[in-house]
């Protein structure tokens, strides 16, 4: 299964490895509230920390997580550093994904599948 996974990513242009690293920073709650907050522009760690409801080394740990996947980006001034969506990224992974399956994205956010012989 794994084997057909990688074949069919590849045929796509794609790295099964960095898909399995946005699926995993994908996967957890605290990291899927840190995006959507994320979502609104950039935020300090102890902003996301206070807003998710975590403590600031946890906090930090979900977003080296989601910025080892290029979910994130960071960017220092001064003293504080902010991190952001990279919203290419994750929209170059989503879509490719979805290509990968015959998911076509539509406008207003619905998914709808492609049109195959085995329906």
């Amino acid at each position: 299964m794994m084997a057909e996974l990688a074949k069919m990513l590849a045929a796509c242009g794609l790295d099964v490895k960095s898909y399995s690293k946005y699926f995993k920073a994908f996967g957890d709650p605290s990291r899927q509230k840190i995006l959507v907050l994320l979502s609104s522009g950039e935020k300090t760690v102890q902003d996301i920390a206070d807003a998710v409801g975590l403590a600031q080394p946890t906090t930090s740990r979900h977003l080296a997580v989601l910025k080892e996947a290029g979910a994130v980006t960071d960017r220092r001034d001064g003293q504080k550093v902010y991190y952001g969506l990279d919203r290419n990224a994750i929209r170059l992974c989503c879509s490719g994904f979805c290509g990968c399956l015959g998911v076509e994205e539509q406008a207003g956010g619905r998914k709808k599948r492609k049109k195959t012989d085995d329906r």
